[in-house]
């Protein structure tokens, strides 16, 4: 029990630590990123995978492989410091940190959300669409700028679920290695989780299983969203009722859980025609509103980021409290 209240100390030290040093510093080094490194051991095996001829068999076993590979690593790592003793325990602390400290995107999407923002206020359209394809997937050359405005925010409300809750859950629930696991699908989906003519039956198993571990944070997001709302005092009924309408209205079945709460308490309308690749879209649209999006609808969309990232750090905060005071 000792041991076990230590590792509770511990992980919860961390998940403190490693939130105030997102809100600080947004992103650690890209040479020292996790993330980084998961990205490089994915791209060293894709093409060994690639050439399996049956791609979807060939994709599952890419995922699978690397995936036992990053648990192996990460469970040994977890088990040396753990039976090391007390100063073991303390690197492990360390370690945790810095885990939880690359895995949540909360400054980091503000700051990319806050940079279109001031642009498009000072006019350049052009540096704002430069700015919105570091962080879109979606074809953003030729975009206007209301495309610019509600584009900016699709991109932070969906991160919502992705970048913040769904690590803090991950963390909470299975420590290291639950949100390391999360964050290793999380890279293979956005390396390779792609409907075109390489990756649509290669990557289908990786955007598949994003899909499941997505399913639950998707849903849960409403709430620290709507209570956002009530603290910011945006339409908390419209809110709830723009998400009860259009939380299933995307291709993907978790996206506009996210995407229906921020519309709503924006009152505005997102998805619509999208261009990826050169090829128009039809994406559903997302809202009821017929107001045209202004400059000022980012910033409303940072503000309520931003507090429904501190409900759900006070969340789990409260959680990992809880534990250590059933220890004492």
């Amino acid at each position: 029990m000792d041991l076990i209240c230590e590792l509770v100390y511990f992980n919860s030290i961390a998940f403190f630590v490693g939130v105030v040093l997102d809100f600080v510093f947004a992103e650690p080094p890209s040479a020292l990123h996790p993330v980084v490194w998961i990205g490089k051991l994915i791209s060293s095996f894709e093409d060994y995978f690639y050439s399996i001829e049956n791609k979807f068999f060939g994709g599952t076993l890419f995922v699978l492989s690397v995936l036992s590979i990053v648990i192996i690593f990460t469970s040994g790592v977890i088990y040396v410091f753990v039976a090391s003793g007390f100063f073991g325990r303390l690197i492990y602390g360390i370690i945790a940190s810095y885990i939880v400290f690359s895995s949540i995107s909360i400054k980091s999407l503000v700051q990319h959300a806050q940079r279109v923002l001031d642009v498009l206020e000072k006019g350049d359209l052009d540096k704002a669409r430069r700015l919105l394809s570091l962080i879109v997937s979606r074809d953003t050359d030729d975009m206007k700028k209301e495309k610019v405005i509600t584009s900016t925010v699709e991109s932070v409300s969906e991160n919502f679920v992705d970048g913040v809750l769904s690590p803090m859950i991950y963390y909470a629930a299975f420590g290291i290695l639950g949100v390391v696991i999360f964050k290793t699908v999380s890279t293979f989906d956005s390396m390779i989780g792609y409907r075109n003519q390489r990756y649509e039956l290669f990557g289908r198993f990786a955007a598949r299983f994003d899909d499941v571990l997505n399913f639950i944070p998707a849903r849960l997001s409403i709430v620290f969203v709507g209570l956002s709302c009530l603290i910011l005092g945006f339409n908390f009924f419209e809110t709830m009722r723009v998400f009860g309408k259009y939380r299933r209205a995307h291709p993907s079945p978790n996206s506009a859980h996210s995407i229906s709460a921020f519309a709503g308490a924006l009152n505005l309308r997102l998805g619509g025609k999208t261009i990826y690749d050169g090829v128009f879209v039809n994406k559903p649209y997302i809202g009821d509103s017929k107001k045209t999006p202004q400059i000022d609808d980012i910033k409303k969309t940072i503000n309520l980021f931003k507090a429904s990232s501190f409900m759900a750090f006070t969340f789990f905060g409260f959680v990992f409290i809880k534990g250590i005071i059933k220890c004492l």
